[in-house]
This record gives C-alpha cells, sequence and structure tokens, in this order.
C-alpha cells in the first residue's frame, strides 16, 4: 500500500491548517508597540520612549529640606523622590465633573469608601456621588468633593516654574500657592536664595555660577551677603542679578524633571489660566522643539518677555541643556554680563541650541484686561497669561476661571470676548471722572488763541482760518520698542488717516472741555473712546485725546477736587456693533501669530 495516499494528505492538510489556526488566534501574543518618530536623530534612546511611562516627582516638600542651605545641584536632585503613581491616571478622569470616566458604577463606589483630602482652594464640581446600601437602616454619607484639578487631562505633563526673589517672596508667592500652585502637581520656585515658603522649598538658581563671574560683577555683592545673613531682609529686586537667573534656572528646572512634556516659566506678577494652558499644550505635539511667548525686540532679536511666561517644549530643553552642558561655562556665562536681560539671553542661548521662537501673542499677553487694546485680534483667541498683575488681580481672575470651570468643564476655552465681557464692558460708560482710558491715537490742543473764560465775545470763524496742527505722532502704548520689557506688537497702527481739515470747526474747540472733546470723538467715524486733561482753571494746557480701540485704563491717581483731572468716555454704541461684528467665536483661535 503507497505511503501517500489522498486520505492521508488530506489529514496532514487538515491537521496543519488546525495547527496554524490555533496558533494564529488561540495562543496569546504581545502585540506590536509601535514607536514615536525620531525627532532628535543623536539620541535614538530617549526618541522612543513614551510619556505614558514617565515617573513623576512630587515637589510638595517638607520644611525639613535644607532651609538656607547651599547645595549643588546633584545634591539638589538627590532629594527628589520619584514615586510611582497608583491611583487613576489623568486619562481615566472625566473632565468636566473630575470622576472616573471608566466603569463609572464600581470607581464610584470605590470614591465613597475612601476618604477624599479636599485642596486649600481647589476646584469642585456640582457632581455627588452617594453610597446605596442594602440595609434600610443605613444612613447616605453627604457628597465628597471630588480633587480633580491636579488630575485635569495633561496636567501631569506640565511643570511650571516661577521665577522670584527674596525682595517679594514673601509679598506675591504665597497668593499663587493659593490658586495656581493649588492645582499644578508639578511645579518649583525659583529664587536668588534657597528657603522655603508655606513648606515649599525655594531653590537658589544662582548657586551653580563660577566664582570667577561673582567676583567678577559687582551685583553679585548681595546674593553673597544673602548667603552670610539667611534672615537678611532686602526691599528692592536687583534687576542686574535677576537677569542671572534665567539661563541655569531653565537648565535646573529641566533636570529636575528630564521627562515633563512641557515647562512653562512665570513671574510673580504674572496670571495663569490654568485652563487654557492645558488646552493649548495638549492641541501640540512636545516633541517638536518649541519656544514660544509674547515677543518684543532688541536690536534684530526677537525674543520671549518673560513676565507674560514662558513655553518651551520637551523637545527644546532636551537640545538646550545638550548646548548648555556644552557651552554655558566658557560661551554663554559671559554673554550675560554683556546683555541687559535674561529673557534675551535666553532667546541667543536657544537659537544657539537650535530652536526656534513661535510668537503665541495675544494668547500670552504682556498687558492686563485694564491696559489691554481690545480689538478683533483678541476676541476669540483663548487668554493664557497675563502680565503686571495685582495680588488681588491674580485672585479675582482666578475665582472667575474656577467658575467657569466648574460650570463649562475643562474643554471649553476662556477667550478674550469671556475676559472683556467680566472685567471690562460694565466699566464703560458714556462719562467717567477722575478716569485715565488711555486713550492714545490722537491728541488736540488748544489753538494759539485766549481761553473760552478770558473771551469777552464769540469771534465767528471763518472758513479760511488755518487751525493749529493737531498732534497726530501719538503712537499706540503697546508699539515694539527696543526695551528689554518691550511690548508685544499692538493690534493697530497710530492714527493717520483723518482729515482734521474738514472737522476744523469741532477740532478748534475740542480742547475747550470734556464736552467739546466727545463731540469731536462724535465726528470721527472710528472713534471709539476719549479723554480730556484739565490742568488748571484757564485751559491753557488742556488736552484731547481720541482712541478707535477699546481699553478701560484705571483711575487717574489725583485727588477728588483737585484742578488737574482726567475724565473719560466711549462710545458705547458703537462698542456694542463691534462686538456684534466680532461675533460669537464659532472658531477658536489656537494657532500661532507668525
Amino acid at each position: 500500500m503507497p505511503i501517500l495516499t489522498p486520505s492521508r494528505i488530506a489529514v496532514v492538510v487538515l491537521t496543519l491548517s488546525l495547527l496554524s489556526f490555533l496558533w494564529t488566534f488561540g495562543l496569546p501574543h504581545q502585540p506590536p508597540t509601535p514607536s514615536f518618530p525620531i525627532i532628535n536623530h543623536d539620541d535614538h534612546k530617549d526618541a522612543t520612549k513614551t510619556a505614558d511611562n514617565f515617573e513623576r516627582p512630587d515637589f510638595s516638600f517638607g520644611p525639613e529640606q535644607g532651609i538656607g542651605a547651599k547645595t549643588s545641584l546633584s545634591e539638589e536632585l538627590k532629594s527628589i523622590h520619584l514615586p510611582i503613581p497608583t491611583s487613576t491616571t489623568a486619562n481615566d478622569i472625566d473632565e468636566g465633573t473630575g470622576e472616573d470616566g471608566n466603569n463609572g458604577g464600581k470607581k464610584e463606589e470605590e470614591t465613597q469608601k475612601s476618604e477624599a483630602t479636599p485642596l486649600p482652594s481647589g476646584l469642585y464640581t456640582n457632581a455627588t456621588t452617594t453610597t446605596i446600601s442594602a440595609s434600610p437602616a443605613a444612613q447616605t454619607k453627604p457628597p465628597l468633593p471630588v480633587k480633580f484639578c491636579k488630575e485635569v487631562h495633561g496636567a501631569e505633563n506640565v511643570m511650571i516654574i516661577v521665577k522670584t526673589s527674596k525682595a517679594e517672596l514673601d509679598k506675591k508667592l504665597p497668593t499663587h500657592l493659593k490658586t495656581l500652585l493649588s492645582c499644578v502637581p508639578n511645579f518649583a520656585i525659583f529664587s536668588d536664595h534657597s528657603g522655603e515658603i508655606e513648606g515649599f522649598p525655594v531653590y537658589d538658581a544662582l548657586s551653580d555660577i563660577s566664582n570667577k563671574t561673582k567676583d567678577t560683577h559687582k551685583e553679585f555683592n548681595e546674593y553673597v551677603h544673602m548667603q552670610h545673613y539667611p534672615d537678611l531682609k532686602v526691599d528692592k529686586v536687583d534687576k542686574e542679578l535677576d537677569k542671572w537667573k534665567m539661563l541655569p534656572m531653565v537648565y535646573k528646572a529641566y533636570m529636575m524633571r528630564p521627562h515633563s512634556r512641557w515647562y512653562i516659566f512665570i513671574e510673580a506678577d504674572t496670571s495663569l489660566s490654568w485652563t487654557n494652558t492645558l488646552q493649548w499644550t495638549n492641541r501640540l505635539d512636545y516633541r517638536i522643539p518649541y519656544y514660544s511667548g509674547a515677543p518684543t525686540f532688541m536690536g534684530s532679536t526677537k525674543f520671549a518677555q518673560r513676565g507674560s511666561g514662558i513655553m518651551l517644549s520637551y523637545g527644546a530643553l532636551k537640545q538646550y541643556a545638550k548646548g548648555y552642558d556644552e557651552r554655558y561655562e566658557e560661551e554663554w556665562e559671559k554673554r550675560v554680563g554683556k546683555e541687559c536681560c535674561g529673557d534675551l539671553v535666553l532667546a541667543t542661548a536657544l537659537a544657539d541650541s537650535r530652536v526656534e521662537f513661535y510668537n503665541s501673542f495675544p494668547m500670552l499677553q504682556g498687558e492686563t484686561p485694564t491696559t489691554l487694546d481690545w480689538t478683533d485680534k483678541q476676541w476669540c483667541t483663548p487668554i493664557v497669561s497675563w502680565h503686571h498683575m495685582s495680588q488681588d488681580e491674580i485672585t479675582r481672575v482666578w475665582d472667575v476661571h474656577r467658575n467657569w470651570t466648574t460650570k463649562h468643564g475643562w474643554d471649553v476655552p476662556y477667550m478674550g470676548r469671556n475676559a472683556f465681557e467680566e472685567f471690562v464692558l460694565p466699566h464703560l460708560e458714556e462719562t467717567k471722572d477722575e478716569w485715565d482710558n488711555i486713550s492714545s491715537d490722537s491728541k488736540i490742543k488748544p489753538p494759539d488763541r485766549p481761553p473760552p473764560e478770558a473771551e469777552e465775545k464769540p469771534k465767528p470763524k471763518t472758513e479760511n482760518k488755518d487751525p493749529s496742527e493737531p498732534n497726530t505722532d501719538a503712537g499706540p502704548k503697546d508699539t515694539p520698542a527696543p526695551e528689554p520689557n518691550g511690548k508685544p506688537p499692538s493690534a493697530h497702527t497710530p492714527r493717520d488717516s483723518i482729515n482734521f481739515s474738514k472737522l476744523s470747526s469741532v477740532v478748534d474747540v475740542a480742547a475747550d472741555s470734556a464736552t467739546q472733546c466727545r463731540a469731536l470723538c462724535l465726528s470721527v467715524e472710528d472713534c471709539l473712546q476719549w479723554k480730556f486733561y484739565t490742568k488748571n482753571s484757564a485751559g491753557l494746557n488742556n488736552e484731547c485725546h481720541l482712541g478707535k480701540v477699546i481699553r478701560l485704563g484705571r483711575h487717574d491717581g489725583l485727588g477728588k477736587g483737585e484742578v488737574e483731572m482726567w475724565t473719560s468716555g466711549w462710545m458705547m454704541e458703537r462698542i456694542n456693533r463691534k462686538r456684534l461684528e466680532w461675533g460669537e467665536c464659532e472658531e477658536v483661535r489656537w494657532k500661532f501669530n507668525q
């Protein structure tokens, strides 16, 4: 009988088919894990790591960690503990309520069995959870607040770094600790000294500056004095000393947490929106070397203002750290002594590290809500930061954003339109005494004639009369200037299109009174606001200013009843028409303003 028969061949084929089926579908296999594309080709190993495996250090250190201690960077890093998180991850948290999005019923029951630790000033939802018991006699526990502002999607990927000084630490940092930093899981405070505030460590940004540099530059005299006398009271921030903090602070922040995706550096007078920050960074690829902020200029160098906030990505700091190790001692440190300010030197160091600047104005602001020139440019843009904010203003903005996330969740951005309607619109009036609304597009002074009070009879005006030329050179407040704290590009340009010759009769008397100044604004089609300045009863130095953008401004700071006074007003009907033109913001403007 032959060995290979049709029946035997059929049995062999069926057996092999069955084994192949079991091998493919019946046995467990490790699925292939895709790797990230390599952004930096000089380091293949790090480029394939995913951020989901990054370990999260706890920056909530106690006061026992060396108050006033002079430690090196390596010693500081040894004190940082990197616990492996065992709690629910941020991806499992519902962004609207802060509750677990997976296995809702089971997780809800587990939440009730654990003790919730409320944040000092965190955000809480209106959601409640109850425990259903089989026993009719069991009492329902009261709803527990959900600690969720630290667990919002993306929060664990962002590190906030606050730069301050001994002169302002106790005055300004407590506000940040009670507001923004209460919701930030990873943050660090850098100053010109080491210490602690409310149990959190303060790191010395200047500790690794070379002794040669400290001996050469006189601004380090005060720094050395502070090291010898830790309890020394300092009244004023030394700007010359402050510029030396920037480069080593950025490097140390990266070394403390090298696997964060985003690093945002702010000042003590910066107000940062946590919800807008997270929505913004969640949209971007952290592997791309981003260096972003509100731009200002020094000569031909464009750089991010430190006070508006500077955003750096993991990709950017990875390249910067390599350049720092190679060039800081021999090149960059010497450059700091020759320049005016730290944010300028940071821009040049990042350029040396092949990191490009991205313009994020008006998301990152160099103004406050009251001094900003409001136009359609900001209307549908999420405002991430404000600068030059008082502690009360920082607290108020934080409260508004807390209410916003409670009502709308963490996926709806807080835009310029919302800020305008909250902080500006309620204070606009047709006329407001003792108020300077910063109108600055045109300035009109009285012509060379006696003031109205000294005239016995009104003199008839002739068509051939040549009125004095108004000053049309007054530029907008935010025009960029080559200064360390220069402003970002303004949303408008100075007025140069008004034909004042056709308004001669109105212009002649515009500086006589607030009423006449308002009349001139009413005669100019694009005038949205005006202000009138009077210095003495004779009216010789009066001024009328017109503005074609909206600014709220501030109290004039002069005592009531003083002869010298500002009076301001807004064209409310025109402003309301502008608001309608700018729209309801169906499309949010997240793009960089390149």
